[in-house]
């Protein structure tokens, strides 16, 4: 008989336990789900965008480094700043739009890869023509350009010349294989170089300017 009364306070508190729990549940289920869930998958989301980022950083880098011809050497810190740098403004870069302009766009597939993950739109134009004629259709958030193309070493500054005339707003970035710091930047351009890790840092750069 004891063993009931001592039974019966237990099982009685257990139901109210039970109960509490299932009135709670019920009365946030929806807090939960429309507020907390959907933050909870986006840090989720955002790791495991990231990593695909990383990969794509890391492979235009490792090409950079080991390509002979360009001759670019990217520092170990240098690798980890850029990362971080990503890491910290993937906003700026989501949904915006550069045209890119090269004739040889196999080279920079690693580029490619690296802004299309970080939700960067980019559309291709290969020659100085078909790149002013695209400018003057729409409006880009920033250009990246070779310099030579074709039989032109000059192809890039000619774009930048035409092009300025209609918008001196809109940032344009060289991306080349060669290029010695000590020779400067085209007047009027917004940055030159031949590192991917400079290439992002410019570009957010450009972007973070357009945005705010």
């Amino acid at each position: 008989m004891e063993n009931i009364w001592i039974a019966v306070p237990k099982l009685i508190l257990s139901f109210f336990w039970f109960g509490l729990v299932f009135f709670l549940l019920i009365k946030f289920y929806k807090p939960i789900r429309n507020e907390l869930m959907p933050k909870l998958t986006g840090f989720k989301a955002l790791g495991i965008e990231f990593s695909f980022i990383k990969n794509s950083i890391d492979a235009a880098l490792e090409l950079a480094d080991k390509h002979p011809k360009w001759k670019v050497v990217v520092p170990e810190d240098a690798r980890k700043n850029v990362l971080n740098r990503a890491k910290e403004h993937l906003d700026v870069f989501r949904n915006a739009t550069i045209l890119w302009i090269d004739d040889n766009p196999e080279n920079n597939l690693n580029e490619w890869r690296m802004f299309l993950q970080l939700n960067v739109k980019i559309e291709l134009a290969k020659s100085t023509e078909e790149a002013l004629e695209m400018l003057h259709q729409r409006k880009y958030d920033a250009v990246i350009s070779d310099m030579a193309r074709s039989n032109e070493n000059d192809a890039g500054l000619k774009v930048l010349t035409k092009f300025q005339k209609v918008d001196e707003t809109t940032a344009v970035i060289f991306y080349i294989g060669t290029y010695d710091p000590q020779m400067g930047k085209p007047l009027g351009a917004f940055g030159i170089t031949n590192r991917p890790d400079e290439l992002l840092h410019l570009v957010l750069d450009a972007l973070e300017r357009k945005k705010y």
